[in-house]
């Protein structure tokens, strides 16, 4: 598909192409046009750049994807961690990082991404800030999170933690089941441990419960934390299956933590 290229607009786009942005914003544009002398308002020229097929839309406002000549026309790349890169090159500061299956995604541990990407947040009042393509949890790590794919992503211990903090968070444990084994393969205990020193002992016997299997070595280091009292995995309804060692009462899960292959 053939895309129009004014001649008001082609310095414009000769720089876009030279600086090859993934994304383009208001200020970006405006400081594009004051160094070429061009007095257009940048609204204006982001208007016009997104008629013609060179900026799409995302989920942020005043933040469109470029789309280069060599896409050959109005064509997203569909990177699923588009809407994550958006927000955040509007809010550089919020505290947020991918979480549960969109983290073991991008850390190459599971096949594909979730429809709506799962973000770990600071507060309720950055998850009410979040476009409708991003799912928050309200979840602080203690270990700092990676920049991969140019966005925050939970350490693997950290992603294990926020699923046993907030195992209700959680949209599907059945497509956890596929690559958990696989995000339990990168744990290390001392991370592990640190992620775990300042929060309830239910957490901690959560986190034994779901690893008993996966991975044996950690789960018995963690034995000694474990809680004298019952602990629910899920809501207070319909029991699914007790673990004595872990006074665990499981009302969520899908599967029994026992049945789970253990990591590589």
């Amino acid at each position: 598909m053939t895309r129009a290229i004014s001649p008001g607009l082609a310095g414009v786009l000769e720089q876009l192409e030279l600086d090859r942005p993934e994304l383009v914003t208001t200020n970006m544009l405006a400081d594009l046009l004051q160094a070429q002398g061009i007095g257009t308002a940048p609204r204006v020229v982001a208007a016009r750049l997104r008629e013609r097929g060179w900026l799409l839309p995302t989920p942020q406002r005043g933040v469109w994807e470029f789309a280069p000549a060599e896409v050959a026309g109005p064509y997203s790349r569909h990177d699923p961690v588009m809407p994550l890169l958006a927000y955040l090159t509007r809010h550089p500061n919020a505290e947020c990082a991918l979480t549960f299956q969109a983290a073991a995604w991008a850390r190459q541990r599971a096949d594909r991404a979730p429809t709506r990407l799962e973000v770990a947040v600071g507060s309720s009042r950055v998850a009410a800030t979040l476009p409708s393509q991003l799912d928050p949890s309200v979840f602080t790590p203690a270990l700092e999170p990676e920049m991969i794919r140019q966005v925050p992503v939970l350490a693997a211990e950290s992603v294990l933690i926020n699923m046993t903090t907030k195992p209700s968070d959680v949209r599907s444990w059945e497509s956890a089941r596929e690559w958990l084994p696989e995000l339990a393969a990168e744990l290390r205990l001392s991370e592990l441990q640190q992620e775990l020193a300042h929060r309830p002992k239910t957490v901690t016997a959560r986190t034994g419960y779901l690893l008993s299997a996966m991975r044996p070595d950690l789960a018995e280091a963690l034995t000694v934390s474990a809680p004298a009292t019952v602990t629910w995995f899920g809501p207070r309804e319909h029991v699914r299956r007790r673990d004595r060692t872990w006074m665990i009462v499981d009302t969520l899960l899908p599967f029994d933590p026992k049945t789970l292959e253990a990591a590589s």
